[in-house]
C-alpha cells in the first residue's frame, strides 16, 4: 500500500521528506509504503525542529551562504538525479517549486556551516591525547598487503540457456586459455562473459585485503604475481578466474604519519562532541 503525498505539505517539510526518501530508500515520497513514509516523516519533522533552533541561535549570526555555493550544490544534486530536467520532474512529484527548494537548500547549507563553526570552537587536541591514542591503538596503523584484482564468474547453472556444467567448464577453459595468452584482455572478457555484478566495470574488485574473499579465492589470489591469471577455481557459485593487476605491499605508518592521522581523527571526534553538547544546550535553554 503506497502513501499519497498531500499537496498541503509545507515546502520545508516537503524538502526534508524528499531528501530522506532518496537517502534512506532511494525512492520518491509517493513511491513509499505507509510504513516507510512514517519512518521518514519522523526523521523529517525531527530535523525541521532541530534546524529551526539552529537557525535562530546566536551561532547563526553572520553566517551567510553565497548564492554561487547554493547553485553549485543544486547542480551536483541535479546530476545525481540524472540532469536538470529530470530533477525538475522530481520536484514536481514532491509538490516543490524550484524557488522553495532553493530556499530550503540554502537553509540546509547554513545549518552545516553553523555546525562547522561550533565544531571549530572545540578544545584543541593535545600532544598527550595523541600519544595516548597511539599507545592504545598501535595495531590500527598496520596495513596488510593488498592486491588490485579483477574477477570473472561463470555461474554453474545458466538458467537462461540451461547449459550443462561440462559445457560451462569448456567455456571457462577456453576463456582461461585466451587470457593466459593476453592477460590485458581481462576487463574486456569480463564485460562480455562474466555473470558477476562487477562485469559492467570490467570485473574490477578494487583493492582486496586478506579476509575480503572466501578462503579458496583468497588463497589463489595471494599466490599470484602481478599480471598473472589464476587457474580456474570452482565454488558452489560456479567457475572463477582472478587477475592480479598490482600488489600493494603491507606497511605500517611511521610515528609522524600516525600522529597526523590521529590528530585529524580526534579533532573530528571533539568537533562532533562539541556539536552534540551545543545542540543539547539549545533544547535545554528553551525548556
Amino acid at each position: 500500500m503506497r502513501f499519497l503525498l498531500s499537496r498541503q505539505v509545507e515546502p520545508a517539510l516537503a524538502f526534508h521528506l524528499m531528501k530522506f526518501a532518496f537517502q534512506v530508500f532511494e525512492k520518491e515520497v509517493v513511491e513509499l509504503t505507509i510504513e516507510e513514509y512514517a519512518e521518514i516523516y519522523l526523521q523529517a519533522c525531527h530535523e525541521m525542529i532541530l534546524h529551526e533552533k539552529i537557525l535562530l541561535s546566536e551561532a547563526a549570526c553572520g553566517v551567510v551562504i553565497p548564492k554561487r555555493v547554493i547553485q553549485a550544490t543544486l547542480e551536483t544534486l541535479q546530476a545525481e538525479y540524472g540532469g536538470e530536467e529530470i530533477f525538475a520532474y522530481h520536484l514536481q512529484k514532491n509538490n516543490l517549486q524550484a524557488h522553495d527548494y532553493l530556499a530550503a537548500l540554502g537553509n540546509d547549507l547554513k545549518v552545516e556551516a553553523i555546525l562547522t563553526r561550533v565544531a571549530f570552537q572545540a578544545e584543541p587536541v593535545s600532544t598527550q591525547e595523541i600519544q595516548d591514542y597511539y599507545h592504545h591503538h598501535q595495531d590500527s596503523f598496520c596495513f596488510p598487503e593488498q592486491r588490485r584484482t579483477r574477477h570473472i564468474l561463470l555461474y554453474t547453472e545458466d538458467k537462461e540457456l540451461d547449459l550443462p556444467k561440462d559445457t560451462l567448464l569448456c567455456r571457462a577453459l577456453s576463456l582461461h586459455s585466451r587470457l593466459q595468452r593476453d592477460p590485458q584482455r581481462f576487463s574486456q572478457e569480463a564485460r562480455l562473459y562474466s555473470d558477476a555484478t562487477s562485469a559492467r566495470d570490467g570485473g574490477n574488485l578494487g583493492l582486496i585485503s586478506p579476509g575480503d574473499l572466501c578462503d579458496v579465492l583468497e588463497q589463489a589470489l595471494f599466490n599470484l604475481a602481478p599480471g598473472e591469471i589464476s587457474p580456474i577455481i570452482q565454488t558452489a557459485q560456479g567457475f572463477h578466474l582472478l587477475f592480479c593487476e598490482t600488489i600493494h605491499p603491507g606497511h605500517r605508518l611511521n610515528r609522524q604519519e600516525a600522529y597526523q592521522h590521529i590528530h585529524r581523527l580526534l579533532t573530528r571526534e571533539k568537533g562532533v562532541t562539541a556539536c552534540k553538547t551545543w545542540l543539547k544546550s539549545l533544547f535545554l535553554h528553551h525548556q
